[in-house]
């Protein structure tokens, strides 16, 4: 029988959110598979179906982490502009996953926030073309270094703040307000 695409979704998610807390206990390499789809009562297959990496696991909990957010507070309503509000929804977005962000970069792996934020912000295949694919890659890294550097500072500021930093550094670019 086939399992609806929430049905896997969801146990895909599971991995996720099994792997964070297994990460709590002991360092990504020392966990194992079967641990891993054990704690998330998922077969060892729908892991391998899925996934190639236990960092792919990772990736795709902020996705849904990303996804519930968005549903939440309508971030998508945004898609495709450049307005700070985006930034200040996302920054917050950022700080909601404060206690996974410093989990992954205690244990070195905050590839994998910048992963998510690639697969969040590429566009459908077909979408755009090429421009849109590289737009879309040059915001995730913009993202990820703005996000990175806040997490690197402690999250000294709150997510207002860093939209105001973010409008003036827009507007000492050049670019829009």
């Amino acid at each position: 029988m086939r399992r609806s695409t929430a049905t896997t979704e969801y146990l895909k998610e599971c991995m996720g959110t099994a792997l964070l807390e297994l990460m709590r206990e002991k360092p990504l390499e020392k966990i194992s598979i079967e641990e891993m789809t054990a704690r998330a009562d998922v077969g060892r297959s729908t892991y391998f179906r899925y996934f190639k990496s236990k960092e792919e696991v990772l990736s795709f909990k902020i996705c849904c982490l990303w996804k519930h957010f968005d549903e939440e507070k309508y971030i998508s309503a945004y898609s495709g502009t450049d307005d700070p509000v985006a930034a200040r929804l996302f920054l917050e977005f950022c700080l909601s996953l404060r206690d996974i962000s410093d989990l992954l970069y205690a244990t070195g792996h905050q590839n994998c926030i910048l992963d998510a934020y690639l697969q969040i912000l590429r566009p459908a295949e077909g979408d755009g073309g090429l421009l849109a694919y590289y737009h879309s890659s040059m915001t995730a890294y913009a993202l990820f270094g703005l996000v990175n550097a806040w997490i690197l500072r402690g999250y000294q500021e709150s997510p207002e703040e860093m939209e105001r930093i973010v409008r003036d550094w827009l507007k000492d670019a050049g670019g829009k307000e």
